[in-house]
């Protein structure tokens, strides 16, 4: 990752998938930035969406604050629709 975010992907080591994924997203977001065209955009899109839910299930399993889940989940919208 090039730019530092709120959320690390090492804050969540333990919280299955949350780390791998959440790093995937931000190596999309980068490529993203860096060529904005649909071919970047989709993918990026697509897996944000995915996150959302990974992380909405992370908070009702209880492996994950609800709260905090939700504050992820806003950040990295605001992140997709900078």
């Amino acid at each position: 990752m090039k730019a530092v975010y709120k959320y690390s992907p090492s804050d969540f080591s333990g919280i299955l998938g949350i780390p791998e994924e959440l790093n995937y997203f931000y190596e999309l977001l980068e490529t993203y930035r860096d060529n904005k065209n649909s071919e970047t955009w989709f993918p990026l899109r697509r897996h944000w969406e995915e996150l959302f839910f990974l992380l909405k299930a992370r908070g009702v399993e209880g492996n994950l604050n609800p709260v905090m889940a939700q504050e992820i989940q806003g950040y990295l919208e605001s992140l997709v629709n900078d």
